[in-house]
């Protein structure tokens, strides 16, 4: 973290190094899955009919970058009250212990879910919808460019999760960069439009439970559930889970398992 810098050579810095470095690992996933993939991986594809052109594309970068912007000003803020001795963080690995940090990952992740399926699930209610969540639902066809496009106000809210935890929850400083590296990937993974996971994982505890690209893949299409992020239990157990979810999530897998075995 840069503590000494000023705040806005700390924003310019973290947003330029934050845009370059995500912006390259989703253009690499894409050109791999979506282009170079495209014929190769077709039996693996979500959707029957490709709509994503151009235009969505410019659209999702433009909204991908004021999220990023919020995020990097997030991470000031942070950057400033850990130097400031105000949050709970720290750097001092022998103030943990292993279990220790690994649990401090797993209650925010499951925190972090939680707050995400309350928000999703409000963000759907036809006021909010209209103004802050269609943004992003202006992507039916998703890939990963559409990750991050959001309105303003919910690139902030739903990553604002962190802040009471910050002040309130001793947290190992390096469990922070892992937690925004599962973030990242379970998102590209959510928004890829193809799905490689093996049939039998919905089928085995504690796979059974995860996010899947089908499942996030249906709520772009159906609209309504499957609000979780990381999980599916707040999904099963307040009765928002799409119900063809398991059985579009085999015939994704069955037809990727037919054309291997051709």
């Amino acid at each position: 973290m840069l503590e000494q810098a000023h705040p806005l050579a700390m924003f310019f810095q973290a947003f330029v190094t934050q845009t370059v470095g995500y912006l390259v690992v989703v253009g690499l996933v894409f050109l791999v899955v979506w282009r170079w993939g495209e014929e190769r991986f077709r039996g693996s594809r979500i959707q029957a009919k490709k709509r994503v052109n151009q235009k969505q594309l410019v659209f999702e970068v433009k909204n991908t970058l004021g999220t990023l912007a919020i995020g990097t000003a997030s991470a000031v803020i942070i950057s400033l009250c850990y130097a400031a001795g105000l949050t709970k963080l720290s750097a001092d690995a022998s103030a943990f212990t292993w279990w220790g940090i690994i649990a401090s990952i797993i209650g925010f992740l499951l925190l972090n879910d939680l707050w995400f399926y309350a928000w999703h699930r409000l963000l759907h209610q036809p006021w909010l919808y209209r103004r802050v969540h269609a943004v992003h639902h202006k992507s039916v066809d998703v890939n990963p460019f559409s990750v991050y496009s959001f309105h303003p106000f919910e690139a902030f809210i739903l990553g604002s999760a962190i802040f009471p935890v910050l002040f309130l929850v001793p947290i190992y400083l390096p469990a922070l960069g892992v937690l925004q590296v599962l973030g990242m990937m379970n998102n590209i993974m959510s928004h890829l439009g193809y799905e490689f996971l093996p049939r039998w994982y919905t089928r085995i505890p504690p796979f059974r439970w995860m996010n899947t690209a089908t499942f996030h893949n249906l709520h772009h299409t159906k609209l309504n559930g499957n609000y979780g992020l990381f999980f599916r239990f707040w999904d099963r157990a307040l009765g928002t889970e799409v119900p063809e979810y398991e059985e579009t999530f085999l015939k994704r897998g069955a037809a990727l398992h037919a054309s291997n075995t051709n």
